[in-house]
């Protein structure tokens, strides 16, 4: 019985030790996103002849404070969330590629209303409500809230809320619930037939993939030489429709970004 049990936590250990956590941010139902990198986890495996598994927070904070504790192994995380990780424990992440795609505008946030709205700039939004995706997404919260600072509006909006999903957003925004939402691209585009943009915003950074510091150093290696490498179309449309690749990433793209989510926080006390 002994000799059963010690095969049984040395087979643990071994699975423990050979099993890798690839943690990741949501803009959409997690199950989704488990099915957008699905076939990059499948990738890896083969590159790194590790198991990976797919996991994420109850929410973004959640998640955030997942990759700042070291839950996660390697991740797939948004720019903001990034940040948010490094202000709460600044050795936790090593950067290993940021998501390339053919069409830079891909990685804009858009403000939109519904098809036909006399909504048709952010002139239009007093008395207005509006929708953001989480307090923490880079795409429908920060970068809209940025413009809205800037324009002078946010102290007419009647109210705002936060939905979590970006499709949420839309799908809100589209069945009147509220007046207009702030998602990123590929879902204003998705959803094109029913919505029409306010504002669009300029290009800002877009999805990383990371590692935990802890993580074995040779096999960070090994990960991101397979990421900078990755040409699989099919692997890459899965994770967005535009991607086209991985690129090196470098922490101080990300500057700019950090300093307008100090300004958005400053400005705005939830």
């Amino acid at each position: 019985m002994k000799s059963i049990l010690s095969l049984t936590f040395f087979s643990l250990f071994l699975y423990a030790n050979e099993t890798l956590v690839l943690g990741a941010t949501s803009p959409v139902e997690s199950h989704l996103m488990e099915q957008k990198l699905t076939p990059l986890i499948k990738y890896l495996e083969e590159k790194t002849d590790k198991k990976i598994i797919f996991k994420t927070g109850y929410n973004y904070e959640d998640t955030i404070d997942k990759f700042a504790d070291g839950t996660f192994d390697i991740g797939f995380i948004g720019p903001s969330p990034y940040i948010k990780t490094r202000e709460k424990n600044p050795e936790a992440l090593l950067l290993l590629a940021e998501l390339k795609n053919s069409d830079e505008s891909a990685s804009r946030s858009v403000i939109i209303s519904k098809k036909g709205s006399s909504i048709d700039s952010l002139a239009e939004l007093e008395n207005k409500s509006l929708a953001f995706a989480s307090p923490h997404s880079t795409l429908s919260y920060y970068v809209p809230m940025n413009m809205l600072i800037d324009s002078d509006i946010l102290k007419t909006v009647k109210k705002y809320s936060f939905l979590e999903r970006h499709d949420k957003v839309a799908q809100y925004v589209i069945m009147g619930k509220y007046d207009v939402g702030a998602v990123k691209k590929s879902v204003a585009d998705k959803y094109a037939k029913y919505l029409q943009s306010v504002q669009v915003s300029e290009v800002y950074p877009e999805f990383l993939m990371v590692a935990n510091s802890n993580t074995d150093k040779e096999l960070v290696k090994k990960i991101k030489k397979a990421l900078l490498e990755l040409k699989d179309k099919e692997v890459l449309k899965s994770i967005q429709s535009s991607a086209i690749g991985f690129k090196e990433a470098n922490s101080s793209r990300y500057s700019k970004l950090e300093e307008l989510m100090k300004k958005v926080d400053n400005a705005v006390k939830r």
